[in-house]
């Protein structure tokens, strides 16, 4: 029994071994570029309908679509959240764009009784999962993202404008271009400020560009709150060294 009890741990230690073994071997075939790679990205997904949804949703809005995994949860942003329904305590329209599968929506009913709320989501099965979550809240509404109409007191896209940050950090990338080019950031960002109605809020967390360095930064002022100072590129996809984006920025 006692040599039977000692061999678990053994047996254990050796299969968390080997697979730190293939981690470490997916990993340098993927900063060298094989061939494989993206195949064996694409077949680990396909066992789950959370997975296929992901490939569906890259293949069919490829130059739409940012961030491709719809991981949320809810109070992820309590600062920005707080700040925000400071700023605009009286907000009527407030738009989560990147709802996910509507736990942030949640997040900002409790800052924003009163507002309608608009969730847009562009992978349709974590669109149709926060339809069903707030079906009984009557005053939000969850849609594609092109179907955005109107303007909105506060914009919130957080964890939304990048592509796959641990792969990114992973590959010690010198351009992200390739990756999540510069321009799909920047027409995003033109396109929620049109959104904004004049003195709304505009806040992005955990983006991999910086607003301030956008084509709209004039119309926007960028206010006090709190600062991400993760991996950023510039405008031409390159690393900048030590810089912080802001997160919360004022229609001017």
């Amino acid at each position: 029994m006692s040599q039977l009890a000692g061999d678990a741990p053994v047996g254990q230690h050796r299969r968390m071994a080997a697979i730190e073994q293939l981690r470490a071997f997916v990993k340098a075939a993927r900063k060298r570029g094989a061939a494989w790679v993206p195949l064996l990205d694409v077949v680990r997904l396909l066992p789950t309908a959370e997975g296929r949804a992901r490939l569906w949703t890259r293949a069919v809005h490829r130059s739409r679509v940012h961030q491709t995994t719809p991981y949320t949860e809810d109070e992820r942003y309590p600062e920005l959240f707080d700040l925000a329904a400071r700023l605009k305590p009286d907000a009527k329209r407030v738009l989560s764009f990147g709802c996910a599968t509507g736990e942030e929506i949640i997040s900002l009913r409790r800052r924003f009784p009163a507002a309608e709320i608009v969730g847009a989501e562009i992978n349709p099965r974590s669109r149709r999962i926060a339809g069903r979550r707030l079906a009984p809240d009557p005053r939000v509404t969850v849609l594609a993202p092109d179907r955005i109409a109107g303007e909105f007191d506060i914009i919130f896209a957080l964890a939304v404008l990048q592509r796959e940050p641990h792969k990114v950090e992973e590959l010690e990338l010198a351009d992200l271009t390739a990756i999540y080019p510069f321009d799909r950031f920047d027409s995003a960002v033109e396109e929620l400020a049109r959104h904004l109605s004049p003195g709304g809020l505009l806040c992005v967390m955990h983006a991999q560009y910086r607003v301030e360095d956008s084509s709209s930064a004039g119309l926007l002022e960028p206010l006090p709150g709190p600062t991400f100072p993760g991996l950023l590129f510039g405008r031409d996809g390159r690393p900048l060294e030590g810089a912080v984006a802001g997160s919360i920025f004022r229609r001017r």
